[in-house]
């Protein structure tokens, strides 16, 4: 059997970077198995041409996350030493079985391209040691494999799930060792100390920066939204805070819509306006995507998982994809503590000097901007949850048990609330 062809009948496709056929689920992985471990981890550099992956140890699939499928792995290698993880966590893009998650197969191409870069320097936040990336461009079929992160092992916290922190310690200061994280690279990318190869690969583009996922929805799309969503409010009054539920605020959000929609255009422009605010950065650092330790400076460090889609956008998009999942009490109390640890690393960093109120201005709006994409919690709870008369708030376990279900209820509510606090719709008019 050779690994640099397809065989069997399984599901295999041509790498661009590498050359190697790589599998593109768990089953053609398996066959392969060590002769296409090896092969693939000699390609990439992680594995030197005097060492083999001996035997593959045990594996399973991994349930979490959307797009793709994902295993874990544990392999023996014949020389087993320093740099050599055992413990590995494979990610392919596609996903046979659900084709809505298998849609978000091109995710993968700037995902592999990230890995491979970042596995060549020394990269200025923590991330998993890359093994080997690849993935076929014309059909985004590929796979990651990566080191397995211990989480609650080696010094490492258990994993945080997203949009459930009121299970998370200290949560302001995990909020603050991301940011940390984010300014430390983004303030490294604007200082050139980033290989050239980044700007190269991921060169920046206000169009494709800003908000990956979110499309034009007309303003009579919105208003009926906003209308599902407070008759929602309305029958299941104990899922939201006490100021969103205010007959004075539903008012004042349904006059916003217009002008926030047609603000649009603007916002887009005032996001990429200051070159100061530009920088490579990870589009979507949520505690989920995060594992912390301590760092040898004391503090609370954070590592970084799943790159897909980082780039140059701005800082506000970075930092509001990071504190997104956060409770209102965050966003209400500690948002200018948050900001000013990324404005000061950024700047320590050899970014440029960012003035507080730009930024939060700046992430103030990105919210608004997603006012479309974030009142999707009717739908989805009613789709999920069977009987919602029954949940007795945001952290019943009902709740937890349904991921996406939570993640709609969490970003509506913290959009209500912020427009509430923080006069979203005021914040987009004053573009005019």
């Amino acid at each position: 059997m050779t690994a640099g062809r397809p065989f069997n009948g399984l599901r295999w496709a041509l790498g661009e970077t590498f050359g190697l056929h790589v599998p593109a689920d768990a089953e053609a992985l398996v066959f392969g198995g060590t002769e296409f471990l090896t092969e693939a981890f000699r390609a990439s550099g992680a594995l030197p041409a005097d060492n083999r992956v001996s035997r593959i140890v045990e594996w399973q699939e991994f349930h979490g996350g959307g797009t793709g499928t994902k295993m874990l792995l544990k392999v023996a290698y014949d020389n087993p030493g320093a740099g050599l993880p055992e413990e590995l966590f494979v990610k392919f893009s596609r996903n046979f079985d659900n084709a809505l998650w298998d849609s978000g197969r091109q995710q993968m191409v700037s995902e592999v391209r990230f890995a491979v870069l970042s596995a060549s320097t020394e990269f200025p936040v923590p991330i998993p040691t890359m093994l080997f990336a690849d993935v076929e461009p014309e059909t985004h079929t590929g796979l990651i494999i990566t080191e397995c992160i211990p989480y609650g092992r080696k010094g490492v916290e258990p994993h945080y799930p997203k949009c459930m922190d009121y299970a998370v310690p200290d949560q302001v200061g995990h909020y603050k060792a991301i940011l940390r994280g984010l300014a430390r690279l983004s303030g490294a990318h604007r200082a050139g100390d980033l290989p050239p190869d980044f700007d190269r690969d991921f060169p920046y583009d206000p169009k494709g920066a800003f908000s990956v996922f979110a499309g034009d929805v007309p303003e009579a799309k919105v208003v009926q939204r906003a209308s599902r969503l407070f008759a929602f409010v309305d029958l299941y009054p104990q899922l939201f805070p006490d100021n969103v539920r205010d007959p004075a605020f539903r008012s004042t959000f349904m006059g916003d819509i217009p002008h926030v929609v047609a603000a649009g255009e603007r916002i887009k422009a005032a996001l990429h306006a200051n070159p100061d605010l530009i920088a490579f950065s990870h589009w979507n650092a949520n505690i989920d995507n995060c594992w912390f330790q301590q760092g040898q400076d004391g503090l609370l460090e954070a590592g970084f998982l799943d790159w897909a889609n980082a780039g140059q956008l701005s800082v506000a998009e970075a930092i509001t994809g990071a504190i997104s999942g956060a409770e209102t009490f965050v966003w209400d109390d500690h948002l200018d503590e948050l900001l000013l640890v990324f404005t000061e690393e950024y700047a320590a960093c050899g970014g440029p000097v960012l003035a507080l109120d730009e930024v939060r201005l700046h992430v103030l709006l990105d919210a608004a901007s997603g006012l479309a994409q974030s009142i999707g919690a009717p739908l989805a709870l009613s789709r999920e949850i069977a009987d919602l008369g029954a949940v007795e708030s945001y952290r019943d376990r009902r709740l937890s048990d349904h991921e996406n279900a939570r993640i709609q209820l969490h970003m509506t509510t913290r959009l209500l609330n912020l427009w509430q606090t923080r006069e979203l719709g005021a914040l987009a008019r004053a573009l005019d």
